[in-house]
């Protein structure tokens, strides 16, 4: 019998407890979401669909779902962090994806893309904080460029 009243007891307790614990703020509420523009301008770099930028070097093409940078591409950088009268220019690098892709790897594909290139102009001694990337997957403007492609914009 004493078990018994031992066991509802602790069965007590545990549940007031557990139930206060729903009293404290944030446990129950989701957290307001915040809207990311990332099509807009952000901090001083121009979105691509202003239609305004122009490319700074040739659209890095790519085959299949790769997003490793070849020789080919470097070479097309390459100038971009060798040219001293743009060692203060910013740049916009915007991936695209192929159409028929599942739409989040699209976007991950590109996104990947685009990092590559600037990991590459980071490298290369172009400053981390002129450059912003952007993953598009096959989502784009009118006016952008085919898919399977990264754009170095200069800003």
């Amino acid at each position: 019998m004493n078990r018994f009243f031992l066991s509802f007891s602790v069965f007590i307790a545990a549940q007031s407890l557990l139930s206060s614990c729903s009293q404290l703020p944030g446990l129950n509420s989701e957290p307001a979401a915040e809207v990311v523009y990332a099509l807009g301008s952000r901090d001083g770099f121009t979105s691509p669909l202003a239609g305004a930028l122009k490319p700074a070097c040739s659209a890095l093409e790519f085959t299949g779902i790769s997003f490793d940078l070849t020789g080919v591409h470097r070479r097309q950088l390459a100038p971009l962090a060798a040219d001293p009268a743009t060692k203060k220019d910013r740049y916009l690098i915007a991936g695209y994806a192929p159409p028929g892709l599942p739409e989040d790897f699209a976007r991950a594909l590109s996104e990947r893309r685009a990092q590559a290139a600037r990991q590459y102009l980071i490298e290369s001694g172009v400053e981390a904080a002129r450059l912003q990337t952007v993953g598009f997957g096959f989502d784009s403007a009118p006016n952008a460029p085919g898919a399977n492609v990264v754009v170095v914009y200069r800003q």
